[in-house]
């Protein structure tokens, strides 16, 4: 616990030390660098024990190495019984034919990308890029993502389709989204986000969208039942649920408070105009965790919409970020610097007593790195389907 502690700090010790490096680029670059190392680091050179999905991932990738006929193949083949989207199912055999076929090859690749991803993509929205990493972090958000590597590889093409949402080139965007869904089908609901821009940023249509959402989860098990669904491994398990979900009620409770917390702070400055990108983005996510529990499932939605959120939230908290297209307004630096340390203590509290008594959420603890000398690591753990 300590260990993990002691590695969020040292992004918040980051972020005050570039403050003495007075040109602007070279600050920016100073955080870019360091959080990258610090990022790849720590997730890249983990052992498989860490995080949920590793060892699966490691698994797979290990079993599909020792067959020659399998590795000698096209890349392109499509194999249905992976289970696995062809856009990975492509990049795994690309890795193992080209690169290697040391099963943690797709640890390291997947680290490096998602770590650069991350932080272009802070370097892109927000003002400091260290306080957003750790924002990241102590919600978990990171933690999720190096974990759910095939949603993660579509995650990071939502974050380069995101700039061209926000300036309406909804072309372009879809075309990436299809080819993010390729790594996961998921993110086969991002493509709402162009439809529900057209709407008025109105109280009517944002109840309307929650009506319709919290129809749809009330019918969920008899729209699967239609559809001969009911024998998915994962609508069982929600069959087999005895109690509510928890985590998804704590998680749609965070949001609805960060996201009110931003409102608060829009009508405090004065500001006078909305980013509809971010608003129906942020809309999409509560609509998402009206529905999450209902169907536990419904989280993996938000994994591509909490970085929008916790984006929008750092925008209005980080009291140095000014708003420029939304109006004049007035900057309330004391109140938002309280809210952002208010929030950050609670999200302390909330990680600390997750990693305590909740550890099986993420399994970071106890943290280790690779063995890369041992032949052999067990990777059947934590494996539950």
């Amino acid at each position: 616990m300590a260990l993990i502690l002691v590695y969020f700090a040292l992004f918040l010790l980051i972020s005050f030390a570039s403050k003495v490096i007075i040109n602007p680029g070279s600050r920016k670059l100073f955080q870019m660098l360091s959080c990258f190392i610090l990022l790849f680091l720590f997730f890249g050179f983990r052992d498989i024990t860490v995080l949920n999905d590793t060892p699966h991932y490691y698994g797979s990738y290990y079993t599909l190495s020792r067959y020659n006929g399998y590795v000698d193949s096209s890349i392109f083949t499509y194999r249905i019984e992976l289970k696995f989207e062809w856009g990975y199912q492509v990049l795994v055999h690309f890795l193992m034919k080209y690169v290697s076929k040391s099963p943690y090859t797709i640890i390291l690749f997947s680290s490096f990308v998602f770590s650069l991803g991350n932080v272009l993509f802070f370097a892109k929205y927000t003002k400091d890029i260290a306080l957003s990493t750790f924002l990241f972090l102590v919600t978990g958000v990171l933690f999720d993502q190096f974990c759910l590597i095939r949603q993660t590889f579509a995650l990071m093409l939502f974050y380069i389709a995101y700039g061209y949402l926000q300036k309406d080139k909804n072309t372009k965007y879809c075309l990436i989204i299809l080819c993010a869904a390729l790594f996961h089908t998921s993110a086969l609901i991002l493509l709402v986000l162009p439809l529900l821009k057209k709407l008025d940023i109105r109280i009517r249509n944002v109840i309307f969208l929650l009506i319709v959402a919290l129809v749809v989860a009330i019918l969920i098990m008899q729209i699967f039942s239609m559809l001969g669904m009911l024998g998915n491994f994962y609508v069982k398990t929600v069959l087999k649920r005895s109690s509510p979900p928890i985590a998804a009620i704590l998680d749609g409770s965070l949001m609805f408070l960060l996201i009110g917390t931003c409102i608060f702070l829009h009508k405090k400055m004065g500001l006078k105009n909305i980013n509809a990108t971010n608003f129906w983005c942020c809309i999409l996510g509560v609509a998402i965790c009206v529905m999450t529990p209902f169907f536990l499932q419904f989280f993996r939605f938000n994994i591509y919409i909490w970085p929008i959120i916790y984006t929008v939230f750092m925008k209005y908290a980080n009291s140095d970020f000014v708003f420029e297209e939304e109006g004049d307004y007035h900057p309330n630096r004391p109140l938002r610097r309280i809210i952002m340390m208010s929030t950050f203590f609670l999200l302390i509290v909330r990680i600390v007593i997750v990693l305590a008594f909740k550890n099986e959420w993420y399994h970071v603890i106890p943290y280790s790195f690779y063995d890369f000398s041992d032949r052999f690591h067990y990777y059947n753990m934590y494996y539950d389907q």
